[in-house]
C-alpha cells in the first residue's frame, strides 16, 4: 500500500519484494525520510536497485539504505551496529524510534524502542536469537525480511563517526 503522505512517495516505487535479514542493524522511525536522514547526518546519494543497495549497506561501514514501508522510515546498514543515539534521535524528531540489530557470528541480538527520553531495551542477558529480533520488529513496526519496495535510497554516513 502506497503511503498517503506526499513527502514519502519519492522513497517508494512500484510494489515488489526486497528485504534484508541476519547480520544487519536497522532503525524504524515514524518520521519523514528527509528529517530522519538530516537528523542522522546522512547524505542522500540517490535511488539504487534493492540488491545493490542492500549489499552496500551490508558489506560497507559508510553506506546505509533508506526506504519507507507503511509510514515507517527504515534505515539499515552495518554502520548502525555501533550507533547509540536512539533517545536523542527520538527527542530531536519528536517521534518513535526503534533500533534492531542481529548478528549470529557476534552473538548479538538487540532491540530498543524510544519515545523521547523513555527507552525500552531488550535484556542483553536473555537467551534470544535473530528470530526474536524479527518477531519484535514485526510486532512493533515492520519485519524487514520481505519489504514491498523495488528501489531504495542509498546514503553516505557522517565521516566523523
Amino acid at each position: 500500500m502506497q503511503p498517503t503522505n506526499p513527502g514519502v512517495k519519492g522513497y517508494l516505487r512500484d510494489m515488489t519484494t526486497a528485504g534484508f535479514g541476519p547480520k544487519m542493524a536497522w532503525l524504524a522511525v515514524r518520521a519523514e525520510p528527509r528529517l530522519v536522514m538530516d537528523a542522522l547526518g546522512l547524505k542522500d546519494l540517490g535511488v539504487v536497485e534493492p540488491r545493490t543497495g542492500l549489499d552496500l549497506a551490508h558489506f560497507t561501514d559508510d553506506r546505509v539504505v533508506v526506504t519507507v514501508v507503511d509510514q515507517w522510515c527504515l534505515v539499515a546498514g552495518k554502520w548502525l551496529f555501533r550507533w547509540s543515539g536512539i533517545a536523542a534521535l527520538s527527542m530531536q524528531l519528536g517521534a518513535e524510534v526503534q533500533y534492531f540489530a542481529t548478528d549470529r557470528s557476534l552473538v548479538m541480538h538487540r532491540w530498543a524502542r524510544a519515545y523521547g527520553a523513555d527507552v525500552f531495551m531488550s535484556d542483553e542477558d536473555a537467551l534470544v536469537d535473530e528470530n526474536d529480533v524479527f518477531r519484535v520488529a514485526s510486532q512493533w513496526s515492520v519485519d524487514p525480511r520481505s519489504l514491498p519496495v523495488v528501489s531504495l535510497h542509498i546514503a553516505a554516513v557522517p565521516v566523523h563517526q
